[in-house]
């Protein structure tokens, strides 16, 4: 295809995904390499989009099974799942990164366990808060493994409270503690426009938590 034919086609994927065209000025059109990998015990596959020129990278997407450890802890399969959706959700924006925000809506997108419960009785809904992400933008982040610091932040947090609840595993509820624990970034904006007192939701969360474990 030609340039012009690629920011066509470029453009009308903008429209897909919300953006008006008379937004979009000054196309780059870069020659992009695609390198991809497979997992030969369990046929995940991971995919790297490269500058051809740098080799510098412009995004990638993987399937669960590439989802790294955490800090030791393996994610559960329900949390990769959650952690899938969430670079779903940043593609959807078209962003080159995972950021809180896009882990926020991959936990109400995904619905299940007592972390969407908590987050949807706070009047959170899929639908409002992704356009709320749409209309305000997710924070700029310096993103070079496809998760930005907010993402990298809250998976730690993650993993620390599956140690302190005594869970072999990171699963989805861990996730959102993590998100809930946040004091900056596009999820803890998104709490704030949403007035949802995250302290608060957070003792909920953890008493339900520990009221299923006994």
């Amino acid at each position: 295809m030609t340039h012009e034919q690629l920011i066509a086609k470029a453009i009308e994927h903008a429209k897909q995904c919300g953006i008006s065209a008379e937004q979009l000025h000054t196309p780059r059109v870069r020659d992009a390499a695609v390198v991809s990998f497979t997992d030969p015990q369990s046929s995940g596959r991971a995919e790297f989009y490269l500058d051809a020129a740098t080799g510098d990278l412009i995004s990638g997407t993987f399937s669960p099974e590439f989802t790294p450890k955490t800090e030791g802890k393996q994610f559960s399969t329900a949390a990769q799942d959650v952690l899938a959706l969430a670079s779903e959700e940043s593609r959807r924006f078209g962003y080159d990164h995972v950021g809180s925000d896009h882990l926020l809506l991959a936990a109400l997108s995904y619905g299940k366990g007592v972390g969407a419960t908590v987050l949807v009785s706070a009047g959170l809904t899929l639908e409002a808060v992704r356009s709320h992400v749409a209309a305000s933008g997710s924070p700029a982040e310096v993103a070079p493994s496809g998760y930005g610091p907010s993402m990298r932040g809250i998976l730690r947090a993650a993993s620390q409270h599956a140690d302190s609840l005594g869970s072999t595993e990171i699963e989805p509820e861990h996730l959102v503690l993590g998100l809930l624990d946040e004091s900056d970034g596009g999820a803890f904006r998104t709490f704030r426009h949403f007035a949802v007192d995250a302290a608060r939701l957070k003792r909920t969360l953890l008493q339900i938590i520990s009221d299923e474990q006994q």
